[in-house]
């Protein structure tokens, strides 16, 4: 009889215990979790500010730099991509080629919505940051392979989320100018330090101007300074 009240004791206790932390942590208040717009560092083009977007069927929110003038040629997700512009001046179209004249513009704090498998691009007008959120996996798969010329060599690249395949060739006039030409465009002169082709669309220039920072442009917007 006394082991069985010892028993009953020691439950009451600690049920007692636990109903006390339990109203402890709700008397607590909760802190907000806050992710402050930063700028990125040079070459960084991507950041997770919550949820994992690699994971299927969990929440998640991303955030993607861009550099001036730079084309994101069509391509797909497997899920809806919820989009809003937080820095800058963007614009996106609908297709499985890239028209200028497709674009819709989207000014600082415009929301885009891009239906899971649904062909799309984008042009960003300006440095901008866009913030996407959605359900995972978020991955993108080129409609078309991308060539990407670097000092590293030629790569042929499908989806973005892998490293692109060696390849010691590219598409005849994929590539007309050389990197390390002088060269001036809209947003300044500079050095071509990258390039990326689409065969039978286009191909745009990654160009670095003297203070670091560096914009994209497409071959007839370039000249020789």
């Amino acid at each position: 009889m006394a082991r069985h009240s010892s028993t009953l004791l020691i439950l009451l206790l600690a049920g007692t215990s636990l109903r006390l932390q339990q109203a402890s942590l709700a008397q607590q208040p909760l802190k907000p979790n806050v992710a402050p717009l930063k700028e990125f560092p040079v070459n960084q083009r991507f950041e997770t500010v919550s949820g994992d977007p690699a994971k299927s069927g969990a929440l998640y929110v991303i955030r993607i730099h861009a550099e001036a003038g730079y084309i994101i040629m069509p391509h797909t997700h497997p899920e809806d991509e919820n989009i809003v512009v937080v820095k800058g001046s963007w614009a996106l179209g609908m297709g499985e080629r890239f028209n200028r004249q497709a674009l819709e513009p989207m000014e600082l704090g415009t929301y885009g919505l891009v239906p899971k498998r649904m062909a799309h691009f984008a042009l960003s007008k300006t440095e901008t940051i866009i913030q996407v959120h959605g359900l995972g996996p978020f991955t993108t798969h080129w409609v078309a392979p991308i060539y990407e010329l670097t000092n590293r060599g030629i790569f042929l690249e499908t989806s973005a989320a892998e490293p692109g395949r060696p390849t010691s060739t590219s598409p005849p006039g994929c590539f007309a100018l050389k990197l390390g030409s002088p060269i001036r465009g809209s947003y300044g002169e500079g050095v071509i330090v990258a390039a990326q082709c689409t065969p039978g669309q286009l191909t745009q220039y990654r160009i670095e101007k003297t203070n670091g920072d560096s914009f994209w442009a497409q071959r007839d917007e370039l000249k020789e300074p």
